[in-house]
């Protein structure tokens, strides 16, 4: 005996057949779970104002601890990219984990500063008391670059390991130093720091010491797999970049929606400071990716625990052609992150 449907149900049932399954959404694995209060929020942004809905791509943000989780969660199959440090993916390559390659760039740039006591210029800093991390930390070497590139010999200096970026903004706030270098977030939320001078803004800083620090980084597999989704990804970051960086205002509208917990007045400076930072053309750029890898220190491959004769190049974990893709589409901007390939 044959069941007989009903002519409504069996339209639906013909419709359903010929619709082509919904397509997964593209996970993107993130060391944050709210909007972070620097260029990298652009992630979370295009998300919340639409930017990846107007390429047709539904994205899912799955938040990790840290770098580690992030990739162990990207090669486990829990995701199709993830924002992680170049050491962590020059380090993957060199120990033979070369499925993963560089896409993409939210937040190249160190947000660092070097800020002093009113009045203090970078060519005074000579016999000055400054504040570092402790002897050759990220802080203490990057400064060092900055300012003998501004022609002040470093060791002239008297330096000071204080510790955590904190700490030292307290010192500076409490007078024991002359200038220090911090982040713009420290920066911002020090007491009082409306009394103090920008030496060396986040811009001019990253200028001297272009070292991009964390990528977007998806499996080979990707590339090959979900590469149209992968191309309306870096579209809509790419326009999202753009928009903040033509009118910061867009950016402190766009925070203001997800973190109501910021104050305006300080959306406000960081969107002025960001505005020359936003990668409005991938963020992968030949020259800064080169500077990045020989100051972090180009690694030789490994197998059975250890060094082969041959180094990790840059093509060994870089992708440039969906990046060279998007620029083709939607052409170069000259807002900021010249390209240099």
């Amino acid at each position: 005996m044959f069941t007989k449907f009903q002519p409504s149900l069996l339209a639906v049932g013909l419709s359903l057949l010929s619709t082509p399954a919904l397509a997964a959404p593209f996970r993107i694995i993130v060391t944050s779970t709210e909007a972070p209060l620097v260029p990298n929020s652009v992630m979370f942004l295009a998300e919340s104002a639409g930017y990846f809905d107007a390429q047709g791509v539904d994205v899912e943000l799955v938040p990790a601890a840290q770098t580690p989780m992030a990739v162990a969660a990207l090669r486990s199959g829990g995701g199709e990219m993830a924002n992680i440090s170049v050491e962590s993916l020059l380090a993957l390559h060199a120990e033979g984990g070369d499925d993963l390659v560089a896409v993409h760039s939210t937040d190249k740039s160190i947000p660092f500063m070097i800020v002093g006591r009113k009045g203090l210029t970078v060519d005074e800093l000579s016999g000055s008391n400054y504040g570092v991390g402790r002897m050759h930390s990220l802080d203490y070497d990057l400064s060092g670059i900055v300012i003998e590139n501004f022609g002040v010999n470093f060791d002239t200096l008297n330096l000071m390991p204080l510790g955590a970026p904190s700490v030292r903004a307290q010192a500076l706030g409490a007078g024991r130093i002359d200038a220090t270098t911090v982040s713009i977030g420290t920066f911002l939320s020090m007491p009082g720091h409306e009394e103090f001078d920008t030496l060396v803004d986040v811009g001019e800083f990253f200028r001297q010491v272009p070292i991009v620090s964390k990528v977007d980084v998806v499996p080979e597999a990707v590339l090959a797999e979900r590469g149209e989704d992968l191309h309306k990804v870096l579209t809509a970051l790419t326009l999202a970049a753009r928009d903040y960086a033509a009118t910061p205002e867009k950016w402190v509208e766009d925070m203001a929606a997800v973190r109501p917990d910021v104050d305006r007045e300080t959306l406000e400076a960081l969107a002025e400071t960001y505005q020359d930072s936003w990668t409005v053309n991938g963020g992968l750029q030949v020259d800064e990716l080169f500077y990045a890898m020989r100051s972090l220190g180009q690694p030789y491959k490994r197998k059975d625990g250890e060094d082969l004769p041959f180094r990790v190049e840059l093509e060994d974990w870089t992708a440039f052609g969906p990046m060279d893709a998007v620029l083709e589409q939607e052409g170069v901007s000259d807002l900021a992150d010249p390209v240099s390939r």
